[in-house]
């Protein structure tokens, strides 16, 4: 459970970030690190001329005890995410806003707190970006958003394996809103969600017997909610 610290910070962040009138700028991601018991944060912050991606830890009263930046490119690097590994690393992904948006990613080793270099997701000739991460069983998994012309796809991958496997298309919509992707991680189902239309939501449920994703699903949303949509998602992977 989340506790008092924690949620102090988050609610203090988040109305600051909440102050800040720029699209695609998210509050703080907030993780408790299980290895150590220190709340690790990112966020997108502001250097006068662009957004860089931040690192923070904050001890178990929630002080702050280290900073830094872990991207300072040129261009916008925003809405970065974090996870940490069952041993303790800390892996940060995030979207660059270039020509061709990029998914990025570095990892941090808790044992002697350094980074790895930069490395991108997905395929670099592809429009890619708004990313979302979970650890799944002994791997970091990445969903993101790939965009064309003509349609939005939802792409996934594992992360950190050598040599970076090729990243899946898990489903493709021509929804052109906000497909606000959700990667979820519970008791060995690993399964993504996204929205399709204005009025369902789409998911799919990775199968490690087949290494492959699933036909695409869709609940409907129409006489609730996306929340209520997703929670009977939840329950029909979980439980069915």
């Amino acid at each position: 459970m989340i506790h008092a610290a924690m949620r102090s910070y988050c609610m203090a962040a988040a109305v600051a970030f909440g102050s800040i009138a720029v699209a695609g700028v998210d509050p703080p991601d907030v993780r408790i690190n299980g290895m150590t018991g220190l709340i690790e944060t990112v966020d997108a912050t502001w250097s006068g001329t662009n957004y860089n991606v931040r690192y923070t830890v904050l001890d178990g009263a929630g002080q702050l005890a280290s900073s830094q930046l872990v991207s300072t490119n040129p261009a916008d690097d925003l809405d970065p995410r974090i996870v940490i590994s069952g041993v303790g690393n800390a892996y940060v992904v995030w979207w660059r806003d270039v020509s061709t948006d990029l998914v990025v990613y570095r990892k941090r080793s808790v044992t002697t707190g350094a980074w790895t270099s930069e490395r991108t997701v997905g395929l670099t000739t592809e429009t890619n970006s708004r990313p979302r991460i979970v650890y799944a069983g002994d791997k970091a998994w990445v969903a993101y958003q790939i965009q064309s012309m003509k349609s939005r796809s939802v792409g996934a991958q594992v992360i950190d394996d050598d040599p970076e496997p090729m990243r899946s298309i898990v489903g493709t919509t021509s929804y052109n809103g906000n497909l606000d992707i959700q990667l979820q991680y519970e008791v060995g189902h690993l399964w993504v969600t996204w929205i399709d239309t204005s009025s369902r939501v789409a998911y799919a449920q990775y199968d490690y017997s087949r290494r492959a994703w699933s036909v695409v699903g869709y609940e409907s949303y129409a006489m609730d909610s996306i929340a209520a949509a997703r929670s009977r998602i939840r329950a029909a992977v979980l439980f069915f």
